[in-house]
């Protein structure tokens, strides 16, 4: 396993003495390939919290993570035993807004920055450069362009572009989505799954778009007041039970093709998660 949370809880402390419980009690393991998953669940949940374990931006108060063998535990933490820069390297972090990320006057000197500090020379991280803005959908004339000049989705692709830079074996996600329109929102969908498929990387996307979950997903992580209470299937998540439970939305292709079943008193042989593929076997039904 290259991610291991063992009984983890994490409060942010508050004003009050009480503080704030954000994870309780989570038992959770990641492999460092072949995953793709989905984190989901409402707002306050603890998602963020709990991807900002897995690269040691935040350490549990009890329990213990894993990652690639060093075990990050608050004592070891503060007295500085460990090095969290290899965990980092090996665990890359895209935060929601990539303003947060981006502080460089050139791309090229923002996508290099991480590489160069992890003692890469100078001419290996610009071709580092090269490749991955390439990966993310941008050519190299981007490269000279000021990051603050670009469009949110051309902000949000170099900012991933700077961690893979790093050659993380996984790359965490926060809500890189939000704000796109629907065909900004899955061009950047493919980009992420293809970095998954040809660069053989666990992905792991923090999303409250269900249509996301529903079609991409391998493995779906649902968090619920601290609590993780869900660990599997996506195809299995959408129940009516855990629906009104959790309050999640139901994806659209799983909508539609329930009730096309019911309208046209038909029963697909498989559940669809893509209008192509739900397309494809009702053509197979209806023939």
């Amino acid at each position: 396993m290259a991610i291991k949370f063992n009984r983890v809880d994490f409060k942010y402390k508050g004003h009050d003495k009480k503080g704030y419980l954000a994870l309780s009690n989570i038992n959770l393991s990641i492999d460092g390939e072949g995953e793709f998953i989905t984190l989901i669940g409402e707002t306050g949940s603890g998602k963020t919290t709990l991807v900002q374990h897995m690269n040691a931006l935040l350490v549990a108060d009890s329990g213990s993570v894993d990652v690639y063998g060093i075990r990050v535990e608050k004592e070891a933490v503060k007295k500085k035993r460990i090095r969290l820069n290899p965990i980092r390297k090996k665990v890359g972090l895209v935060f929601q807004f990539p303003e947060y990320q981006l502080f460089e006057e050139t791309v090229l000197k923002d996508i290099t920055f991480g590489p160069k500090n992890f003692g890469v020379s100078e001419e290996k991280a610009v071709e580092t450069a090269k490749r991955v803005i390439k990966i993310v959908g941008l050519d190299e004339s981007y490269l000279d362009r000021s990051p603050f000049n670009l469009s949110g989705g051309e902000k949000k692709r170099v900012s991933i572009a700077g961690i893979l830079a790093m050659e993380p074996d996984i790359l965490i996600l926060d809500e890189p989505t939000s704000g796109l329109d629907p065909l900004g929102r899955n061009a950047l969908l493919k980009v992420f799954f293809d970095i998954h498929e040809k660069l053989n990387k666990t992905v792991i996307i923090i999303t409250h778009d269900m249509n996301t979950v529903y079609e991409y997903a391998k493995r779906v992580l649902v968090m619920r007041d601290s609590y993780l209470v869900y660990d599997g299937d996506p195809v299995n998540l959408f129940t009516t039970k855990n629906i009104q439970n959790w309050n999640l939305d139901t994806p659209d292709v799983l909508e539609l093709t329930r009730r096309l079943e019911s309208d046209l008193n038909i029963t697909l042989k498989t559940r669809p998660r893509s209008a192509a593929a739900l397309t494809e076997a009702l053509e197979e039904v209806l023939r």
